[in-house]
């Protein structure tokens, strides 16, 4: 008895011994579907690596690797054998985002039916926000200039510019990238995101300071740029972008901020103090392409508002139910005062002003979040921001 006993000991430590090196062998095995995910991408960068020729060389342009490409030279094996599930089916591939100069953005594309997809952060916040509500706080639809208030609206046939807007005094638009807190003003059309610092730049800012001809004095020119000559805040700007200024947390500009944004046209039309157009048309009659960063244009301001007695820029009424009156300094806005050459738009608190460029406000710096962006977690409120997946 002894002896059999001994045999089925030895027998059972034997098949542990063969399981735990089965195991061993085959730890890539029921990997979680976020696991697989990952290492799709970093197939993808070992493909590339070698490849070099696959690297896009285009700022803004992206190529794609697909999953066959990879499992057929050898950079993973077929997903069936990650794969948790049995029976799961699984497609995938990554794209080479060329974010700015040599800063690459790997993006993948992961799908496995019902168990599992890969989640655009734009997607989840238009599913968050129902694809655009038509009463209360939120996310708004804004077809050919004019916010859809009612349920299957009209304005959805043959438009031709099409974009969503957060309005309202409460409105979960929180973005975490690394320790800094972005907002999502807007969403467009190519389901790029504007963002608006939560915060500002450490130094307040002169939106101009030149000397002005028309007043004799030197209290700035309020274009933008026009010629290769550049405001005082454009500067800002840029010195902001290449980290040579800091934000109010002692941090520079993002190295993963860069990775993630898309260049993005600036609407720096110019506007009076009558003018009733809410659209962007006033401010988008002159643009400036292909800018890593700006300011916050004045009618996405008014736009943030459901207050209906904001009509024009100096309706007090427009901080009224804004989401944007949540910052409570002074901060300039992209847009100047066409009426006064030596006047910009900044915001006071709860309302917008007028008043001379060499005056030193706030800087809250803009950014075009790419549709490319990966959601990780979050609802996207203060205390629970949206927050984004990287794979370094």
């Amino acid at each position: 008895m002894y002896k059999y006993i001994g045999i089925l000991v030895g027998l059972l430590v034997l098949l542990m011994v063969f399981i735990w090196l089965t195991n061993l062998l085959n730890e890539d095995s029921s990997l979680t579907y976020s696991e697989i995910e990952s290492k799709l991408v970093f197939a993808a960068k070992s493909y590339v690596e070698e490849h070099p020729a696959m690297y896009p060389t285009e700022v803004g342009t992206s190529n794609t690797i697909s999953s066959s490409v990879l499992i057929s030279n050898g950079y993973m094996d077929e997903f069936s054998s990650y794969v948790p599930d049995s029976g799961v089916v699984c497609t995938g591939s990554v794209d080479i985002y060329l974010s700015s100069e040599d800063v690459y953005h790997f993006v993948p594309d992961f799908n496995c039916g019902n168990q599992y997809n890969t989640i655009r952060l734009y997607d989840k916040v238009l599913l968050d926000n129902g694809y655009g509500v038509t009463s209360g706080y939120g996310l708004y639809e804004r077809v050919d200039g004019e916010f859809v208030l009612e349920e299957h609206s009209d304005n959805l046939d043959n438009y031709q510019t099409l974009e969503y807007v957060f309005r309202g005094a409460e409105v979960n638009n929180f973005v975490q990238i690394d320790e800094n807190i972005w907002r999502i003003v807007a969403i467009t059309e190519d389901n790029e995101m504007l963002m608006i610092y939560n915060g500002n730049v450490q130094k307040a800012s002169a939106w101009d300071d030149r000397y002005n001809e028309d007043v004799d004095k030197e209290q700035g020119i309020n274009t933008y740029e026009e010629n290769g000559i550049k405001s005082s805040i454009m500067q800002t700007l840029e010195s902001f972008y290449a980290g040579e200024l800091t934000l109010v947390n002692k941090e520079e500009y993002s190295s993963k901020t860069r990775y993630l944004t898309s260049p993005m046209t600036l609407c720096v039309g110019k506007r009076s103090t009558t003018d009733t157009d809410m659209s962007g048309r006033t401010e988008c009659a002159v643009t400036l392409e292909n800018q890593n960063v700006g300011l916050l244009p004045a009618y996405y301001y008014m736009s943030a508002s459901l207050d209906s007695s904001c009509k024009s820029i100096n309706s007090k009424s427009c901080g009224n139910v804004n989401w944007l009156s949540d910052f409570d300094d002074h901060w300039w806005l992209l847009t100047a005062n066409s009426e006064n050459t030596n006047e910009s738009y900044y915001v006071s608190r709860n309302r917008i002003e007028s008043y001379l460029c060499s005056a030193k406000y706030t800087v809250r710096p803009t950014i075009m979040l790419g549709s490319r962006v990966v959601y990780e977690s979050g609802t996207g409120s203060e205390a629970d921001p949206y927050t984004i997946r990287f794979y370094e």
